[in-house]
């Protein structure tokens, strides 16, 4: 068995469907090879910051293409998406932002800086870790596991 990561983005784009919808808000759309990008570019960028597998990730962000990005990018590295976390991914006055600790940054710098180490997927998840990822964000995963758009 592969990672989810593994699963909900890159097999789709192995298996030639990169062209294929991921998902689509009122900003637009995302390709699953668009959305691999972003979700690689966002996960390195956590991996920079000290997002680790096992970490828990508090994401608070309206529903929409950014929201699949970063539940992908946390779940690229396997770190838990989760009603609470060390670090947090929320948006204020209109911008999405980082927390973690005492640092805090907008999320696109932290995916620009992603883009000079994207995340691989893992090979493998830890034990559990496919529940707990699935159970936070079931409609954005199921979605992409069985290669529906998440729209």
């Amino acid at each position: 068995m592969t990672s989810l990561g593994f699963e909900i983005l890159d097999r789709h784009v192995v298996e030639g469907r990169g062209d294929d919808l991921a998902c689509a808000d009122e900003t637009g759309s995302m390709t699953y090879s668009k959305l691999l990008e972003r979700a690689a570019e966002l996960a390195g960028g956590l991996r920079i910051l000290g997002v680790r597998s096992g970490d828990h990730v508090e994401i608070d962000l309206p529903a929409g293409n950014l929201l699949v990005a970063v539940v992908c990018a946390v779940i690229r590295i396997g770190a838990v998406p989760a009603a609470r976390g060390d670090t947090r991914i929320y948006v204020a006055n209109g911008e999405a932002r980082v927390q973690l600790h005492d640092h805090e940054l907008e999320l696109d710098l932290l995916r620009r800086t992603g883009r000079a180490e994207p995340a691989p997927a893992l090979r493998y998840d830890t034990p559990g870790f496919g529940d707990a990822a699935s159970n936070a964000f079931e409609d954005i995963v199921e979605s992409l596991l069985s290669g529906s758009p998440v729209v």
